[in-house]
Order: structure tokens, then sequence, then C-alpha cells
């Protein structure tokens, strides 16, 4: 498996391409090409053609959740495919149609939530709901929605609210998903996330249930771990969980702060940096 992040908040040293806070990944597994969410805007596009990256093979589009940093590029996506012609409809895989619940949050008086409607993405899109795991290769899995099993993870909920049946209410995320890679030797699996919103233990954990591997080798993604959403508490027993699983190469990145950053990297000495232009390579 391949994966190259089209989108991060942070470019590579000497990358030189567009950077924002959000998330995008091109994911190459056999002959199957994954795009895996859409940043904020079209900077994804714009670093993709940068990269020799051609967008119109997408087997799949992948939306992890339904926030404005993963989904707001998704417009963009539409317009490239119409100005290029594109003669053929990708599958577009999501976990819920609560990913098109209006978000907003209240606090900058902004909506956060997906701006594209069901219909518009049909017009374009192969759209499947697919809360179950979908093996997309013999090895790459779309994990769909992620069992928990801990006690301290997608608990606390989002600053922004969402909107259900009419009522404000908080936002937890349920339709989060993400991808998981069973390595050839069968003991091995590895994670590629976006925000990670269930909690990257209960991830990791489900992607081990999912693969029969007893051994995490990489994780990719966000923790969205930040000091002033969960409690000290939430970290602490995170990079207790990290700290036993000796994983090989742990890029934390996206939605963690310098706080909970730190405490991770400490946590695991396979951690690396992520960011725009990374190129990972796994077997």
């Amino acid at each position: 498996m391949k994966v190259t992040i089209l989108l991060e908040n942070t470019s590579l040293y000497s990358k030189y391409y567009n950077s924002e806070h959000g998330f995008s990944a091109w994911i190459e597994d056999e002959d199957v090409k994954v795009l895996l969410d859409c940043g904020f805007s079209d900077k994804f596009i714009q670093n993709a053609e940068a990269m020799g990256i051609d967008l119109r093979q997408a087997d799949y589009v992948i939306l992890s959740h339904g926030h404005w940093d993963h989904t707001g590029g998704l417009k963009y996506l539409i317009k490239y495919y119409k100005d290029k012609a594109m003669a053929r409809k990708p599958i577009l895989l999501y976990t819920s149609d609560d990913i098109f619940l209006k978000r907003y949050e209240f606090n900058w008086n902004t909506q956060v939530g997906l701006d594209v409607d069901k219909e518009v993405m049909e017009q374009y899109f192969d759209v499947r709901v697919t809360p179950e795991p979908l093996w997309l290769t013999k090895n790459l899995c779309y994990m769909g929605l992620t069992e928990r099993t801990n006690d301290y993870e997608h608990i606390h909920p989002q600053t922004s609210q969402q909107l259900r049946n009419g009522v404000w209410c908080d936002d937890v995320v349920d339709e989060d998903t993400q991808l998981c890679y069973r390595h050839k030797n069968g003991k091995e699996v590895s994670v590629v996330a976006t925000c990670a919103h269930y909690g990257i233990c209960n991830i990791m954990e489900y992607a081990k249930k999912l693969t029969g591997a007893q051994q995490i080798h990489t994780y990719l993604g966000g923790s969205h771990l930040r000091i002033d959403e969960v409690p000290q508490s939430q970290v602490d027993k995170t990079c207790e969980y990290v700290k036993a699983q000796n994983i090989k190469n742990f890029y934390i990145c996206h939605d963690t702060d310098l706080h909970c950053k730190k405490a991770l990297w400490n946590a695991c000495p396979g951690s690396k940096e992520a960011g725009t232009g990374l190129v990972l390579e796994l077997d």
C-alpha cells in the first residue's frame, strides 16, 4: 500500500505544497486508488497535480465525516471532474446520512458542516451509505463504524453543535470512519485515519479485530486530542495505550494540539513527522 498525504495542517520541510487546517490522502493498493477526504478548499487538488496524481483515476472517494475541513473540498472536486469531462462515477463511501447534518460553531458564528447535497453527489458519484466494514482490496479495509472498547474515548463532544430533528445538540461525530491495511505477513496492521473521533485506541483495537493482526505497524492521522476539549485523564490513558503498543511508525497530526502531540510523541519511540507531501509505502 502506498499513502500520499495530499493535504495536512503543515507541509513537510522543503516540499512547498499548499497546506491548511484539513486532511486529504491518496491511497493505492493493488490496482485500487482511493481518495480519503478532500480538505477544506481546492488545495488538495493543486497539490495532487503538483505531485503528478490524477484524481480522475480514483476508484473510491471516502468521506470520513461531515466536518468542513474534510468535506469542504468536495465541491471543488466536482468542479474538477466537470471541467475534465469525467466519464465515469467513482464510488463514494460514507457511513451514515448523519454526514449531512447541519453543523454550526456558535463561538465563531459560522457553519462547519458538509455543503454539498446528496442529490448533487449522486450526479457525479456512485453514492453508497456503508456503515459496515468493506474490503476494498485483499488487504485494504474501509472500517465503517468503529467499535468502542474502552470507557474514556468518544465521550466528549465537539465545541460545534449539530442540528438533529430541529434541535441543536452535541456534535459527537458518530459517523466517523477510517481505513486499515493488513500487512502481507498477516501479523501487523496499519491505520490511516483523519480526525479519529472515536479515539485512536478504539480505532487501533478495531483494526486488529477486523484484520486478525496482533501488532500495529503504522498509525497515520489525527487523534482529536485537544486539552481544551478533553480531560488530561484521557490524554494520559491514550499515552499509556500507545506506549504499550510498540508502534513502529507513529505519525500523529492534524487535529492534535501541541500539548497532546508532545505527550504522544514521548509515549512512542516510533513517532515521526507527518505533513503534506509525506509518502509511505507499506508491505
